[in-house]
């Protein structure tokens, strides 16, 4: 087998990397087709600025393609249509080794379709784009994909991106902070830490391992640095677990776009097969996780849902419906919408029969043309 090493030019893949690779290219195949159907969009940018070689192997050894190559050809494809638009891609790694083999291996440049390589520190190249977004990249639209090995974000790099019309996608290594903050002893590290976090060590090391805490530092991060007024950005988080159920990261989305907001929660279930994680559960059904309870004042016996904070399923986005609109009769469809889509994680997009399904089936819902009657039963 591959050697997983991280500096190797051919790294091996996880079962969750792989899916990744898979949730950030078919997000671009959807984000791709609307923009450029977009009169007002001359086009667009995309950059991922930590971009490995491209090629893995899987477990067994085959080699497989990551998100350079993926979305490349995604890219590429898309432009044959829209021969109006234009499109730049940027693929950067700081081993010049790994870059040299995407380049064989990414697709023929063209008229309306060009592609960057670089090997560079990646907050460097980002600096660099950042200031060319007046002059080249005016009426364009851009995907930042930020994917460091480490809980490292250096967050003036990405302030530009922030700030201007599109979205970024990070890959928050939480794993890596749990496990390492609390050890830090060298200046160095723990700099990193508290520029990611933007605190003090000491409260990180405060927050223990609770992965809640330092995910919702991150979020507000994001939402402080983008200087938008509440309500107009958005962020959305998905987390990936390996194989013993731990979460190793969390991948974030943020824009000041609503459709790409809705777009990437509904992508993500599609790709997880409608729940919000890949995680493994012992229930051996699609409702979530189940617990064993017993009614003290009747004696019986029979399992309660339970909500997993990490991962979801229909029957918690009926739950959570339910929870608000509990004995409200003929509820517009808008108005369940428009409370549906405020939520991080769950997706609208899509998903309007297969949640009003859940609705029925777990809470006695009657699901109406343009309305919804919901029940009086507790969650």
């Amino acid at each position: 087998m591959a050697s997983s090493k991280k500096n190797d030019v051919i790294s091996v893949a996880p079962p969750h990397s792989i899916k990744k690779f898979e949730l950030i290219s078919e997000y671009v195949k959807a984000w791709i087709n609307i923009l450029m159907l977009n009169k007002k969009c001359r086009g667009i940018v995309y950059i991922d600025c930590m971009s490995n070689s491209g090629v893995y192997y899987d477990d067994q050894g085959n080699e497989i393609k990551g998100t350079p190559l993926l979305v490349s050809e995604i890219i590429a494809e898309a432009m044959t249509r829209y021969t109006d638009k234009q499109a730049y891609v940027y693929f950067n790694d700081l081993d010049s080794r790994k870059i040299d083999l995407l380049k064989t291996r990414i697709p023929r440049q063209t008229s309306n379709f060009t592609i960057y390589t670089e090997s560079m520190d990646a907050n460097v190249l980002l600096r660099k784009i950042g200031s060319q977004f007046s002059s080249m990249f005016s009426d364009m639209h851009f995907l930042l994909v930020y994917d460091p090995y480490d809980a490292h974000i250096e967050w003036d790099a990405m302030m530009p991106f922030l700030k201007n019309w599109g979205e970024i996608i990070i890959n928050h290594m939480v794993s890596d902070t749990i496990r390492a903050a609390k050890m830090a002893k060298k200046p160095e590290v723990i700099e990193k830490y508290e520029e990611t976090y933007q605190t003090t060590i000491d409260e990180l090391i405060s927050f223990g391992s609770d992965r809640n805490a330092f995910e919702k530092k991150i979020e507000q991060i994001i939402l402080d640095f983008s200087g938008r007024k509440e309500g107009r950005y958005y962020v959305a988080a998905f987390p990936f677990f390996n194989s013993n159920n731990s979460v190793v990261y969390n991948l974030i989305h943020c824009t000041g776009h609503p459709t790409g907001f809705d777009l990437f929660k509904s992508t993500a279930w599609k790709t997880f097969d409608d729940q919000s994680s890949g995680k493994k559960t012992n229930d051996g059904n699609d409702d979530g996780y189940e617990q064993l309870v017993m009614n003290f004042e009747t004696g019986e016996v029979g399992y309660e849902h339970k909500e997993d904070d990490a991962h979801y399923t229909l029957r918690d986005i009926a739950a959570y419906l339910q929870q608000h609109f509990r004995g409200r009769q003929d509820v517009p469809k808008d108005e369940i919408s428009d409370y549906l889509f405020e939520h991080p994680v769950f997706p609208v997009r899509d998903y309007s029969r297969k949640t009003y399904n859940a609705l029925k089936k777990y809470y006695g819902a009657v699901v109406h043309r343009n309305t919804v009657t919901f029940s009086d039963r507790s969650c």
